[in-house]
């Protein structure tokens, strides 16, 4: 590959500089013209792409046509006036041999694009065909015909030049290698088709390659045909040979050529063209295209009117020219539609888009439809690969509303783009979009989204209000739950304490008072025996009534401790810390020493505590235990803390927390529980005394 390429860089440059030097030497500065602005440029393209960096197939092709065209034309431009009429033969079917393997590149060029290489079987095939035909055509056209075809465009007295391969056996094929060699540029045609099929198998990136080669393509095929249309009219002496038409005719040349180069070149490095950044690359293929639309319409319009001043009156030719114009007026918009499509991606216009989403809002959607027709909307219209529309809104520990569109990810996501729904200046959520699918984000993407999140606002408003009273609702069903709960684990709880209370009743007291009666029918019947033990029973039944009597005391204490009544809260916590097996330690303001509170706080407060020294001794194994009361800010609060185990709040089950916190929400407090394993526990409970007391007044 590397020495084909010097062959053809070699072979080819001596070619250009022996047609330009020579046609000059021959005074023919327009031969030498035609050299610099024909084969030179594709020689010079292909020449600079093949040799930058590893080169490029493509570049090879261009640089093969190229070299090919421009010894064809040093052939029968400068060796060919200055050879003998011996080797006249020779050097003519020399050049006419350049022609077909230019076409044979120009199929490689067109069908392998955008790599330059065969990747299927049935390429190599056709390239091998047609290879093949590129030799025997000139060769079987020089078998076959006594003298050798001279370009079309040669001057019309230029004497004939016979074969030197001319075999009369031969001769009744002449016309068929004949026509077979002057339409052997068809076989473009074939790399059209393979381009094609290569097309329809392509991943995205290479697709976008091609469709920008064949606008290049089409383009500068429909300025070639003009020229050719215009060139035969000149050539055939039936039209003006002066300045104005050669300067119309070069003109076309070099559109129609740098279209095709231009297209090209910017096909096969999108990512170098010119160093700018995708935003600004889009822009520039933008207004390129929608010149190159513009260019072709006026060439069209110029050429069909030029065509028509040959054979009819001026008048007529220019009103043929504006008719033209005016017939091809829709295809132009249609091109410059195509440029839109092609360089911002196959979305809907914004004005669409608005337009579209505007019309399912005066539909008056479901809730349920808003946010995620309005994530489709956005995902469709930009081609991106995911969209998420979301409420912020407090659901009570339930998903707040969204919708979503395209391949939403799993986690929170990176967006490449962020909008807040802004109503009445407030923030009801967000639109997040990821990235699109052909590229990145542009800034006209990024004002539609603003433009839908602003259409949407008001809309997506009432959602939110719904979602907010939805929010409340679930808030309001979830706390009306846990006060039914709550209450019926106070009526448990009352149940449980009656149960105990009769339980203790009848199986000690009542116990112990059949024992009394018992003694007592003893005593008095020693009494009336004259029996001296009945004094020792006396004195045995009054000492069974004196335990009694302090288990009493102990049980009514169990129930509602005298001393809360009599000395108060931090009193009746002193006594009952002073019951406990444990160290107790009191930590509590002296100002609060004689407080009285209302009594269901004092209550309340006092089952706490007693229920947390109980749980202290019985779970914690702890050796001090510190009992905390304030009234701070018009809160009563009481903490107890201990230096035990400590357990695992998700599986405290026994304990009586439940009642404790039922308790404090009674008298809308507050219990919180701050406990692991090995590190002790820390009860702590709050009492607004404000409320309290104005629920009491």
């Amino acid at each position: 590959m590397r020495a084909v390429r010097w062959v053809f860089a070699v072979v080819g440059g001596c070619a250009l500089i022996a047609s330009v030097v020579g046609s000059l030497v021959q005074g023919d500065p327009a031969g030498a013209g035609w050299e610099l602005i024909g084969p030179g440029p594709i020689y010079a393209v292909g020449l600079a792409g093949a040799f930058r960096g590893r080169g490029h197939p493509v570049a090879l092709w261009l640089l093969a046509g190229g070299s090919l065209e421009l010894i064809g034309e040093c052939l029968d431009g400068v060796v060919l006036p200055h050879t003998s009429l011996a080797a006249a033969g020779w050097v003519a079917l020399a050049a006419m041999c350049a022609g077909p393997p230019s076409e044979f590149a120009g199929l490689g060029l067109i069908g392998l694009f955008p790599t330059g290489r065969p990747d299927r079987r049935g390429e190599r095939t056709v390239l091998g065909v047609a290879a093949a035909l590129a030799v025997l055509v000139p060769v079987s056209v020089a078998v076959t015909s006594r003298w050798l075809p001279r370009d079309p465009f040669a001057s019309p007295g230029a004497p004939p030049i016979a074969s030197p391969l001319f075999w009369p056996a031969a001769r009744p094929w002449s016309d068929v290698a004949n026509l077979v060699y002057q339409s052997f540029i068809a076989v473009i045609v074939v790399g059209l088709i393979m381009l094609y099929l290569r097309y329809r198998r392509s991943p995205q990136s290479q697709r976008r390659q091609v469709r920008l080669a064949l606008t290049g393509l089409a383009s500068g095929l429909a300025v070639f045909v003009a020229l050719l249309a215009l060139a035969w009219i000149s050539v055939g002496g039936q039209g003006d040979q002066g300045f104005g038409w050669a300067a119309l005719l070069i003109m076309l040349w070099i559109i129609g050529l740098t279209l095709v180069l231009g297209s090209l070149i910017v096909a096969l490095s999108p990512e170098e063209l010119l160093g700018i950044d995708e935003s600004a690359r889009r822009i520039l293929v933008h207004r390129g295209l929608r010149v190159l639309a513009a260019i072709s319409y006026v060439a069209i319009a110029a050429t069909l009117g030029i065509l028509a001043s040959r054979y009819l009156p001026y008048g007529f030719a220019i009103a043929v020219a504006a008719g033209a114009a005016l017939l091809f007026q829709p295809a132009l918009r249609r091109l410059e539609r195509f440029a839109d499509r092609w360089a911002f991606g196959a979305r809907l216009d914004g004005y669409d888009v608005l337009s579209r989403f505007g019309a399912k809002l005066r539909a008056a959607p479901e809730p349920d439809d808003l946010l995620p027709g309005l994530a489709e909307e956005i995902c469709q219209a930009l081609r991106l690969r995911w969209v998420r529309v979301r409420l912020d809104v407090d659901a009570a520990g339930s998903r707040p509303p969204a919708g979503e569109a395209g391949d939403v990810p799993a986690g929170p996501g990176q967006p490449e783009v962020v909008v807040p729904l802004i109503d009445g200046g407030e923030t009801l959520g967000v639109i997040e979009c990821g990235p699109r699918r052909d590229g990145p984000l542009l800034e006209e993407d990024r004002r539609l989204i603003f433009d839908l999140a602003g259409q949407s606002a008001a809309a997506v408003r009432n959602l939110y209000l719904s979602a907010q009273l939805g929010a409340r609702l679930e808030l309001i069903k979830r706390q009306a739950a846990e006060l039914a709960a709550s209450r019926a684990r106070v009526v448990a709880a009352q149940d449980a304490e009656r149960r105990r209370i009769q339980r203790d009743l009848h199986d000690g007291f009542q116990q112990d008072v059949v024992v009394l009666t018992a003694k007592l029918s003893l005593a008095r019947e020693r009494l009336r025996r004259g029996d001296d033990r009945a004094g020792q029973t006396l004195d045995e039944l009054q000492a069974d009534l004196g335990g009694m009597l302090a288990q009493l005391r102990e049980f009514a204490h169990s129930i509602h401790p005298p001393v809360l009544a009599d000395q108060g809260l931090l009193g009746a916590i002193e006594a009952q810390a002073a019951r406990m097996p444990v160290e107790v330690i009191i930590d509590a303001e002296p100002a609060l020493r004689g407080v009285r509170y209302p009594q269901p706080v004092e209550t309340a407060t006092w089952y706490v505590v007693a229920e947390a020294l109980t749980n202290v001794v019985k779970h914690a194994r702890a050796s001090q235990v510190s009992v905390a009361l304030a009234q701070p800010n018009g809160r009563l609060t009481v903490q107890v803390s201990d230096n035990g185990c400590g357990f695992d709040l998700t599986s405290a089950q026994g304990y009586g927390l439940a009642g404790l916190a039922d308790r404090m929400a009674t008298m809308r407090g507050e219990l919180t529980i701050d406990s692991k394993q090995g590190r002790g526990t820390t009860l702590r409970a709050e009492v607004p005394l404000r409320q309290e007391a104005a629920a009491d007044g």
